[in-house]
């Protein structure tokens, strides 16, 4: 191993070389050695076996990998059969006589000739084109109203597979507890694979609508819930509904803030990725004020107000008189 040469050395580049130097050192090797213009032809595979490596960026890198650790890797680089195996042809694809007639034309050795023919890339084109391969994958969309999602439902879907033109139907089973966005997937009914690969999927994305009263927060849902400014200054009782169609009953303790929420535990939405489990519904009050009184209310409201001695805005008046 001592004393064998890399393959930068064959091609006799610097390991920083760039592709294009990689390539036009090889032109100019593959020119002199080809056996068929009277060349050594074990000289024409080991530089062929060194450009197949340092052509291909991957080659390249895990050959790179191995000289960092000591190693001069060379002819068959990756074992016998491996990934840098080279097998020596002739005139595959090509005619040489064009090579050297482009060398006395001042066209350069390889002026229009496709490397492909030299390196397998005809046999190896139709080795991968004749490779099993799965089909692409097909998108649906479907609309789901608010209900719908929380409670599930189904819907009658027809499509094209864009290779045969043949339309194909379809049952979605829209999931209790869907959420907008959310992707269902129908596996092998997608497009159409190549020498027996397997079909692709059908992705369906749901598309929620809003529901004028719930929010969804994925299985949580929330909510606001108006109260009147006597129902939150004297507490009240409501009954509240949820998304699954029942009541329940919010105590609004007498005092209640704007802005304040309360939970309830498993009153929210189904949640598809826990089956059986369901998130929690969230109430949150809003005071709201009149904006038309009769002269009734308005006097009761400041016979109120006259009387009331609280100081509601201490913290601000403290922080304006100290500046």
């Amino acid at each position: 191993m001592a004393g064998k040469k890399s393959y930068y050395d064959v091609l006799g580049v610097k390991r920083d070389a760039s592709d294009d130097d990689i390539k036009k050192a090889f032109r100019k090797l593959a020119a002199k050695y080809h056996p068929d213009a009277g060349g050594d032809e074990a000289k024409f595979k080991e530089i062929s076996e060194a450009y197949t490596t340092l052509s291909d960026p991957q080659k390249r890198r895990e050959y790179d990998q191995l000289l960092m650790f000591g190693g001069i890797p060379g002819a068959d680089f990756g074992g016998s059969g491996g990934r840098g195996r080279y097998t020596y042809t002739t005139n595959v694809g090509g005619d040489w006589s064009d090579i050297f007639n482009n060398m006395r034309n001042g066209d350069g050795a390889f002026g229009g000739f496709d490397f492909s023919s030299i390196f397998g890339g005809a046999s190896g084109a139709r080795a991968a084109s004749s490779r099993p391969t799965r089909g692409s994958d097909l998108t649906l969309s479907v609309d789901v109203s608010a209900e719908e999602a929380f409670h599930g439902a189904t819907r009658k879907a027809t499509y094209r597979v864009p290779s045969t033109g043949e339309q194909q139907e379809l049952t979605i089973k829209i999931p209790a507890g869907a959420v907008d966005g959310g992707k269902l997937r129908y596996r092998g009914r997608g497009e159409y694979g190549t020498n027996g690969g397997d079909r692709g999927d059908l992705v369906v994305t749901t598309h929620v609508a809003e529901h004028p009263l719930y929010k969804r927060d994925g299985a949580d849902v929330r909510m606001d819930l108006p109260v009147s400014i006597y129902e939150a200054a004297l507490g009240a009782t409501i009954e509240v509904p949820t998304p699954d169609g029942t009541e329940v009953r919010l105590k609004v303790p007498a005092g209640t803030q704007d802005g304040k929420t309360f939970r309830f535990r498993d009153l929210g939405a189904p949640n598809v990725k826990r089956k059986g489990s369901r998130g929690a519904l969230y109430v949150t009050v809003r005071v709201k004020v009149p904006t038309m009184l009769t002269k009734k209310e308005r006097d009761a409201l400041e016979a109120l107000r006259d009387a009331d001695t609280r100081d509601y805005r201490e913290e601000v008046n403290r922080y304006g008189a100290k500046h």
